[in-house]
Parts: C-alpha cells; structure tokens; sequence
C-alpha cells in the first residue's frame, strides 16, 4: 500500500517560506506572479472583443482556440478542457441548427436550445 504524504509541520512551512524568498531575492526562482482580477480582465476583452470586425474575430478566435489545443496531447489543462468544451459548443450548436432547418423551423426556445446543447457540455 502506498504511503501517504505527511503533513509539514509549521516549522518546516516556514523554513520553505524563508528558503523561497531568498532564491526569489537572488534571481533563482522567479517572483510571485499577482492574482489575476477576473471580473475586470472578462470586463475588458470582451469589450475589445466586440469592437473588432466579426468576421476578423471570426478568423481570429479560431486561430487562438487551435494554438491553445492539439488533437494528439496527451494531457490537458483545465484552460484547454474550457477551449475544447467552447469548440464542442460551436459543433452541436451547429447540429441544432441544423435540424432546425431540416424542421422548416427559424425559432427555438432558450429551454430547447439548453437542454438540446448546453447543458450536456457544461456539465462534463
């Protein structure tokens, strides 16, 4: 049976701590990277998202969703599970609109389309 990692105690935390900082202060290890805001950083891009042109934009989130994912990885962050979930959305959405065509219909319900489409792929 595998052994489970022990705690540190606070001593050795703290030891860390002192450790990390003096590499930090010496070049070694680079400095602590601040906390991205969020809110304000989906603020922004989306604001200088919709000022481009939309079939620029069109072309470009594209070509930004395949540099960030590859059919042949062997692992994926959570970024890229967002990227290939948001690829995937676009793929079935298209499906529905598809047999919405086949259907003779132009209209759909919110409800429709969230349980057709969306639901399934947020919650994988």
């Amino acid at each position: 049976m595998a052994q489970s990692k022990k705690k540190l105690t606070q001593k050795e935390i703290a030891e860390r701590a002192r450790v990390k900082k003096e590499l930090q202060a010496e070049g070694i290890l680079p400095p602590d990277k601040p906390r991205l805001n969020r809110k304000k950083f989906a603020k922004e891009t989306f604001e200088e998202f919709e000022k481009m042109d939309p079939l620029i934009a069109d072309t470009r989130f594209r070509h930004a969703a395949f540099s960030m994912v590859s059919s042949d990885s062997c692992r994926y962050t959570d970024e890229q599970v967002g990227i290939l979930k948001c690829m995937k959305l676009a793929v079935e959405t298209d499906k529905f609109m598809k047999r919405l065509a086949d259907e003779g219909r132009q209209t759909y319900t919110i409800g429709e389309f969230y349980e057709q489409v969306y639901k399934d792929i947020v919650e994988l």
